[in-house]
């Protein structure tokens, strides 16, 4: 994606703002950066709260969440992504109404879940994560908002779930031959009022699911490529 991103405008309440589901399937291009790559911001700078899933600048995959001067949520991982050779299937499932705080954020890489961490702050029972990002703040896929942390590689079959936290087991499986997680190209979900299914099959933002929550290129050329996750 180097500079070109995608982005959306919200104007309708979130279903939930404690519960979702991110599912990607991306493939790096570049892993040296400074301030890291951005794969999703929910951004309203001018009361500096945010909603973000992002690699940090070692690569560390983090999720980030930020209300005014206080750190919601903060997860990161102690495993690197640095391989630009392979596709990785990120799903990260959010219920803040859980009991038990490792159940609030659960992050899964190609299936199977993370559970060691160079930071875990886990959002508090019941927290709003900002994940409506207020009106007159938009959605980014790509970068972070005000043109910041972009992602520099490939992305496939992007889904956000509005309401509810999904198993990886909805979004792909393991092949019963190679042992290999693949991916579900048509899983089955109720999507809620703000989710989506972006780039399905090519270089287009236009939302797959019957929401028609379509996403703007922004930034350059959105690039369609063979190369992808099946």
């Amino acid at each position: 994606m180097a500079s070109t991103y995608l982005s959306r405008a919200t104007s309708d309440p979130q279903s939930s703002n404690t519960t979702a589901t991110f599912s990607v399937w991306l493939k790096h291009s570049k892993t040296s950066t400074a301030s890291g790559q951005c794969i999703w911001g929910g951004s309203y700078y001018s009361t500096d709260n945010m909603f973000l899933l992002k690699f940090d600048g070692d690569q560390r995959f983090q999720v980030y969440s930020k209300r005014g001067a206080s750190i919601k949520a903060s997860i990161k991982t102690n495993r690197v992504f640095r391989d630009t050779n392979a596709w990785y299937h990120i799903v990260v499932a959010i219920d803040t109404t859980q009991g038990t705080a490792s159940d609030r954020i659960k992050i899964y890489i190609n299936g199977v879940q993370e559970t060691s961490f160079n930071t875990n702050t886990q959002p508090s029972v019941n927290e709003n994560l900002y994940l409506d990002s207020g009106a007159g703040a938009n959605y980014y896929i790509g970068q972070r908002g005000g043109s910041a942390e972009y992602f520099d590689g490939s992305m496939s079959h992007f889904h956000y779930v509005d309401g509810s936290q999904l198993a990886p087991t909805v979004f792909g499986s393991t092949d019963s031959t190679t042992g290999e997680w693949k991916i579900n190209t048509s899983p089955s979900y109720t999507v809620g009022t703000n989710g989506f299914f972006v780039l399905k099959d090519g270089n287009s933002g236009t939302d797959q699911s019957a929401n028609s929550n379509n996403f703007t290129v922004g930034g350059g050329t959105l690039t369609k490529t063979e190369d992808n996750p099946s």
